[in-house]
């Protein structure tokens, strides 16, 4: 299938589907429901491209979509006939031309900074060397802080390869770059 797996409201959406089981010349309409969590649903019907589906999504029509997670439905029509194709998941980013805030950080890079924070927090209050305590019967354990680094490390090597993979789709080298004089 040739659905997108994410797009931002507000803008232009398109893609073409060919489905040789259930030709246009043969009566076959194929059309899609979008359906959020929450809120309310979206029909859209392709349209006949010669041998294809077409569909085709103006800034206006996507524009008033909430920004989130969607379910995308597929299923041709013909007559009394009706065949689901498909379900997939989509995401439906912000507009951001519309958009008052936005945080465009990756979880990766927001877990790292609270990481980074976290044991910062835990430094300055000197308790680096207290584990644990107990104080009239209420046990307080504290994480020890290799273990905080621990996990400063794993998201390191996560928005590592977040900013290799961003690096790769838009043509830049995410590593070493070696010249020769």
């Amino acid at each position: 299938m040739n659905e997108p797996e994410s797009f931002r409201a507000g803008d232009s959406v398109s893609w073409i589907e060919s489905l040789p089981a259930y030709p246009v010349a043969d009566g076959w309409a194929l059309k899609y429901r979008l359906l959020w969590p929450t809120g309310t649903a979206v029909n859209i019907t392709a349209t006949g491209s010669g041998t294809d589906y077409s569909v085709n999504l103006a800034p206006a029509d996507t524009t008033s979509w909430a920004a989130g997670s969607a379910t995308l439905i597929s299923w041709v029509e013909k007559t009394s006939k009706r065949v689901l194709l498909a379900q997939q998941p989509v995401t439906i980013l912000p507009d951001l031309a519309i958009a008052n805030t936005y945080d465009g950080r990756s979880q990766a890079v927001k877990a790292l900074i609270d990481a980074r924070a976290a044991l910062a927090a835990y430094m300055a209050k000197g308790q680096a060397h207290v584990a644990e305590y107990d104080i009239a019967g209420r046990r307080m354990k504290f994480r020890v802080s290799t273990e905080i680094t621990d996990l400063i490390s794993y998201y390191e090597r996560e928005v590592a390869k977040e900013r290799a993979l961003q690096a790769a789709m838009t043509g830049v080298s995410a590593g070493r770059v070696c010249v020769r004089f």
